[in-house]
């Protein structure tokens, strides 16, 4: 079976409607929503719902993002696999903007960070054998999928599938581009610096 967790926020759209309605009614395929009731932080709520979650594959899908059905019945396919590897990865980024700076990002995110670094971002919408997770996430805030990532990659490196993650660029069109760009880049210098997470979540919520 495939469990499809997805940690949604108070604020969050309901994009992710449309990756889970083909498969409502199937028994290869757990959907397990976990709101705000049950974590505060994003981690939290990812930690209850993989405790909560049966599948053999876990998907942490992100709730601003779109998954192809195709892609999904890849994962319930390798969910059923008597033998079962260690592995993990993410479905390649795409914002659903037309835009070329967006484009940029998606292209940077699926070149360099995946296919490079091995970092997986929540938004590629985050897959693992469950054999491969040891320990509940520790970081509070921000950054969760990076320290997910970095746990992962000492197992092995991660698989970028063909299928899309069409992700919301909701933030972006609202505080304009360059100023999300550049306040993107003050977080990650922020979390290099080993500020605490909950300043740096406080200093993005305003």
């Amino acid at each position: 079976m495939l469990s499809i967790v997805i940690p949604v926020d108070v604020d969050a759209n309901t994009y992710y409607h449309e990756s889970i309605k083909p498969f409502l009614n199937r028994k290869d395929v757990e959907i397990i929503i976990v709101n705000q009731e049950s974590g505060i932080s994003r981690a939290e709520r990812l930690n209850v719902g993989f405790h909560r979650s049966q599948g053999n594959v876990v998907l942490f899908h992100h709730p601003r993002s779109k998954l192809t059905q195709n892609g999904i019945e890849f994962l319930i396919l390798e969910s059923q696999k008597e033998k079962n590897k260690l592995f993990w990865g993410g479905f390649l980024h795409q914002f659903d903007t037309d835009h070329i700076i967006l484009k940029w990002i998606s292209w940077y995110s699926n070149v360099v960070r995946v296919r490079w670094k091995g970092i997986v971002y929540l938004d590629h919408c985050i897959f693992f054998s469950r054999e491969i997770w040891k320990d509940d996430l520790s970081i509070q805030y921000l950054f969760e999928d990076t320290e997910l990532s970095l746990r992962f990659l000492n197992i092995s490196f991660p698989k970028l599938l063909p299928y899309v993650s069409y992700t919301s660029a909701h933030r972006y069109l609202k505080n304009g581009i360059m100023h999300q760009i550049f306040l993107n880049l003050i977080l990650k210098i922020g979390f290099k610096l080993r500020l605490p997470t909950d300043f740096l979540f406080h200093f993005y919520q305003k």
